[in-house]
């Protein structure tokens, strides 16, 4: 995995979510997706985050990926991998990428919805790109490209 400085306020930090019927096996392709693409390891870490298991239970599903960045220009590759692990899938899954209580939709790699997500995510404080109109006005707005499905 990439080596993340946790210096300061300059590291980006997102958690990732696979909605649909198959949530963890998705979740867990899409990890290791992540985890091979160089693009995204290089500046990054990621990191599956389990549920803790219920009782009688041996393990807890994934429930989510957190990725750390070392700038917000890694984001947007983080993006492009999303949305070519997507496009790979019989059935494309929704792909959630979340900070600070913004949620954007990960629906294609177009330079355009890279830039609205990094836009929206990358900032130090992504409420204030909320305020400016680069999500929806509610805090769980969407951001998301307009290609062919």
């Amino acid at each position: 995995m990439g080596r993340v400085s946790g210096e300061g306020n300059s590291s980006v930090q997102v958690k990732i979510v696979v909605q649909g019927e198959s949530g963890d096996q998705s979740l867990t392709s899409l990890y290791r997706w992540l985890a091979e693409d160089p693009e995204v390891t290089r500046d990054a870490a990621i990191h599956p985050v389990a549920t803790p298991p219920g009782a009688g239970e041996m393990g807890g599903a994934f429930e989510v990926i957190n990725a750390a960045f070392t700038h917000a220009i890694a984001l947007g590759g983080l993006v492009v991998s999303c949305a070519a692990w997507r496009a790979s899938r019989p059935h494309s899954p929704v792909i959630r990428i979340e900070r600070d209580g913004v949620t954007v939709i990960v629906e294609d790699g177009s330079p355009d919805t890279v830039r609205r997500v990094v836009d929206a995510l990358g900032s130090p404080a992504p409420q204030a790109a909320q305020e400016n109109g680069s999500v929806a006005d509610e805090p769980r707005g969407a951001v998301g490209g307009h290609g062919p499905e």
